[in-house]
Protein backbone atom coordinates (compact mmCIF):
# COMPACT_ATOMS: atom_id res chain seq x y z
CA UNK A 1 0.00 0.00 0.00
CA UNK A 2 2.74 2.55 1.35
CA UNK A 3 4.10 1.75 -2.62
CA UNK A 4 0.88 2.31 -4.29
CA UNK A 5 0.86 5.72 -2.30
CA UNK A 6 4.25 7.07 -3.16
CA UNK A 7 3.43 6.48 -6.73
CA UNK A 8 0.50 8.16 -6.78
CA UNK A 9 2.11 11.10 -4.90
CA UNK A 10 5.12 11.17 -7.75
CA UNK A 11 2.77 10.73 -10.11
CA UNK A 12 0.88 13.83 -9.27
CA UNK A 13 3.72 15.56 -8.67
CA UNK A 14 5.01 15.20 -11.85
CA UNK A 15 1.39 16.29 -13.59
CA UNK A 16 1.40 19.29 -11.49
CA UNK A 17 4.76 20.51 -12.26
CA UNK A 18 3.99 19.62 -16.64
CA UNK A 19 0.63 21.72 -16.18
CA UNK A 20 0.87 24.29 -13.34
CA UNK A 21 -2.27 23.27 -11.81
CA UNK A 22 -3.99 26.17 -10.19
CA UNK A 23 -6.30 25.67 -6.86
CA UNK A 24 -8.32 27.99 -5.09
CA UNK A 25 -6.99 31.22 -7.14
CA UNK A 26 -9.40 30.63 -9.74
CA UNK A 27 -6.10 30.28 -12.23
CA UNK A 28 -7.37 28.31 -14.99
CA UNK A 29 -4.91 26.45 -17.71
CA UNK A 30 -5.78 25.35 -21.32
CA UNK A 31 -6.52 21.63 -20.32
CA UNK A 32 -7.43 19.87 -17.42
CA UNK A 33 -4.59 18.59 -15.54
CA UNK A 34 -6.49 15.96 -14.65
CA UNK A 35 -6.26 14.24 -18.46
CA UNK A 36 -2.34 14.38 -17.81
CA UNK A 37 -2.19 12.20 -14.35
CA UNK A 38 -5.23 9.95 -14.97
CA UNK A 39 -2.89 7.25 -16.40
CA UNK A 40 -0.22 7.46 -13.73
CA UNK A 41 -3.06 7.61 -11.37
CA UNK A 42 -5.32 4.31 -12.52
CA UNK A 43 -2.02 2.57 -12.73
CA UNK A 44 -1.55 3.20 -9.04
CA UNK A 45 -4.72 2.21 -8.63
CA UNK A 46 -4.57 -1.29 -9.89
CA UNK A 47 -1.07 -1.59 -7.82
CA UNK A 48 -3.00 -0.75 -4.08
CA UNK A 49 -5.77 -3.12 -5.84
CA UNK A 50 -3.77 -6.13 -6.57
CA UNK A 51 -5.07 -9.17 -4.69
CA UNK A 52 -5.51 -12.82 -5.50
CA UNK A 53 -9.21 -12.69 -3.44
CA UNK A 54 -11.78 -10.41 -3.33
CA UNK A 55 -14.49 -9.69 -1.15
CA UNK A 56 -17.77 -8.39 -1.51
CA UNK A 57 -19.60 -7.30 1.72
CA UNK A 58 -23.57 -6.54 0.99
CA UNK A 59 -24.62 -3.48 2.76
CA UNK A 60 -25.74 -3.69 6.20
CA UNK A 61 -29.15 -1.55 7.88
CA UNK A 62 -28.28 1.35 9.32
CA UNK A 63 -29.37 1.56 12.76
CA UNK A 64 -29.29 5.19 15.01
CA UNK A 65 -26.66 3.62 16.69
CA UNK A 66 -24.27 3.17 13.83
CA UNK A 67 -24.15 7.05 13.60
CA UNK A 68 -22.05 9.07 16.17
CA UNK A 69 -22.19 12.70 15.87
CA UNK A 70 -24.58 14.80 14.11
CA UNK A 71 -25.79 13.95 10.88
CA UNK A 72 -24.96 16.68 7.85
CA UNK A 73 -24.76 17.74 4.23
CA UNK A 74 -21.22 16.75 3.16
CA UNK A 75 -21.10 19.81 0.99
CA UNK A 76 -21.74 22.40 4.13
CA UNK A 77 -18.35 20.79 5.88
CA UNK A 78 -15.88 23.88 6.68
CA UNK A 79 -12.08 23.65 7.44
CA UNK A 80 -11.05 21.82 9.99
CA UNK A 81 -14.21 20.01 10.80
CA UNK A 82 -13.99 16.01 11.74
CA UNK A 83 -16.79 13.61 10.59
CA UNK A 84 -17.33 9.93 10.42
CA UNK A 85 -19.00 8.42 6.65
CA UNK A 86 -21.43 5.27 7.18
CA UNK A 87 -22.46 3.59 4.77
CA UNK A 88 -25.61 0.75 4.77
CA UNK A 89 -28.97 0.52 3.95
CA UNK A 90 -31.73 2.65 4.96
CA UNK A 91 -35.80 1.13 4.43
CA UNK A 92 -33.75 -0.86 2.19
CA UNK A 93 -32.23 1.71 0.27
CA UNK A 94 -28.24 2.10 -0.29
CA UNK A 95 -27.31 5.69 1.90
CA UNK A 96 -24.56 7.11 3.15
CA UNK A 97 -24.86 8.95 6.17
CA UNK A 98 -22.17 11.89 7.19
CA UNK A 99 -22.08 13.05 10.70
CA UNK A 100 -19.91 15.95 12.33
CA UNK A 101 -17.96 14.83 15.42
CA UNK A 102 -15.68 17.46 17.57
CA UNK A 103 -12.01 16.38 16.97
CA UNK A 104 -11.25 16.21 20.47
CA UNK A 105 -13.54 12.63 20.15
CA UNK A 106 -12.90 9.58 17.76
CA UNK A 107 -13.30 10.31 14.61
CA UNK A 108 -12.83 8.97 10.78
CA UNK A 109 -11.94 11.98 8.97
CA UNK A 110 -11.07 15.73 8.49
CA UNK A 111 -11.26 18.67 6.25
CA UNK A 112 -7.95 20.45 5.77
CA UNK A 113 -8.73 22.10 2.74
CA UNK A 114 -11.65 23.84 0.38
CA UNK A 115 -11.76 24.87 -2.82
CA UNK A 116 -13.64 25.93 -6.29
CA UNK A 117 -13.38 23.79 -9.46
CA UNK A 118 -12.11 26.45 -12.33
CA UNK A 119 -14.90 25.83 -14.69
CA UNK A 120 -17.70 28.41 -15.74
CA UNK A 121 -21.46 28.22 -16.07
CA UNK A 122 -22.50 26.18 -17.96
CA UNK A 123 -20.46 23.82 -18.44
CA UNK A 124 -20.94 20.35 -19.32
CA UNK A 125 -20.41 17.85 -15.77
CA UNK A 126 -16.96 16.47 -16.70
CA UNK A 127 -17.97 13.14 -14.67
CA UNK A 128 -16.98 12.25 -10.65
CA UNK A 129 -13.64 10.46 -12.12
CA UNK A 130 -11.87 13.57 -13.69
CA UNK A 131 -13.42 15.86 -10.77
CA UNK A 132 -11.86 13.59 -8.45
CA UNK A 133 -8.71 13.37 -10.10
CA UNK A 134 -8.67 16.96 -10.40
CA UNK A 135 -9.42 17.46 -6.40
CA UNK A 136 -6.83 14.62 -5.50
CA UNK A 137 -3.75 16.44 -7.38
CA UNK A 138 -4.76 19.81 -5.43
CA UNK A 139 -5.09 18.24 -2.35
CA UNK A 140 -1.66 16.21 -2.52
CA UNK A 141 0.47 20.36 -3.04
CA UNK A 142 -1.81 21.26 0.23
CA UNK A 143 -1.44 18.24 1.83
CA UNK A 144 2.25 19.10 3.76
CA UNK A 145 1.44 22.45 4.58
CA UNK A 146 -1.64 21.34 6.69
CA UNK A 147 -0.21 17.84 8.38
CA UNK A 148 3.46 19.07 8.69
CA UNK A 149 5.02 16.18 6.70
CA UNK A 150 5.45 15.14 2.87
CA UNK A 151 2.24 13.11 2.15
CA UNK A 152 4.28 9.97 1.71
CA UNK A 153 6.15 9.50 4.57
CA UNK A 154 2.66 10.18 5.87
CA UNK A 155 0.64 7.86 8.27
CA UNK A 156 -2.58 9.34 6.40
CA UNK A 157 -4.34 9.09 3.28
CA UNK A 158 -5.90 11.77 1.33
CA UNK A 159 -9.75 11.82 0.24
CA UNK A 160 -12.30 14.51 -1.71
CA UNK A 161 -15.58 15.15 -1.70
CA UNK A 162 -16.72 16.56 -5.44
CA UNK A 163 -19.63 18.09 -6.80
CA UNK A 164 -22.73 15.96 -7.71
CA UNK A 165 -23.82 16.13 -11.32
CA UNK A 166 -27.34 17.93 -10.88
CA UNK A 167 -25.47 20.68 -8.81
CA UNK A 168 -22.75 20.79 -11.03
CA UNK A 169 -25.17 21.90 -14.06
CA UNK A 170 -27.91 23.77 -11.85
CA UNK A 171 -28.79 27.14 -13.11
CA UNK A 172 -29.38 28.54 -9.69
CA UNK A 173 -26.85 26.37 -7.17
CA UNK A 174 -23.90 26.42 -10.37
CA UNK A 175 -21.82 24.22 -7.17
CA UNK A 176 -17.76 23.97 -8.04
CA UNK A 177 -16.96 23.43 -4.40
CA UNK A 178 -14.46 20.33 -3.83
CA UNK A 179 -13.13 19.42 -0.16
CA UNK A 180 -9.65 17.75 0.72
CA UNK A 181 -9.90 15.56 4.04
CA UNK A 182 -7.81 12.98 5.74
CA UNK A 183 -7.98 9.79 6.94
CA UNK A 184 -5.57 6.91 8.61
CA UNK A 185 -4.01 4.37 6.34
CA UNK A 186 -4.58 2.06 8.62
CA UNK A 187 -8.68 2.76 9.01
CA UNK A 188 -7.93 3.62 12.74
CA UNK A 189 -10.26 6.99 14.05
CA UNK A 190 -7.97 10.13 14.56
CA UNK A 191 -8.45 11.57 18.48
CA UNK A 192 -7.37 15.26 17.86
CA UNK A 193 -6.89 17.53 14.79
CA UNK A 194 -4.59 16.58 12.07
CA UNK A 195 -3.54 20.31 11.47
CA UNK A 196 0.39 20.28 12.30
CA UNK A 197 0.58 16.86 13.71
CA UNK A 198 2.80 15.53 11.75
CA UNK A 199 1.27 11.79 11.40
Amino acid sequence: MRRARFLAGASVAAALALTGCGDDDGDETSADPAEFAAEELEATRGLANDTTTTTTTEPTDLAPTDIRGAPVNQYTLELGDCFDRVDGLIDGRPQTITAELGCDEPHLFEVYHRFSYPAEHPSPYPGETALREYATQVCYRVFEDWVGTAYEVSDLEIDVIVPRQQDFEDDAARYRGMHCSVERVDGEPMVGTSEGSGW
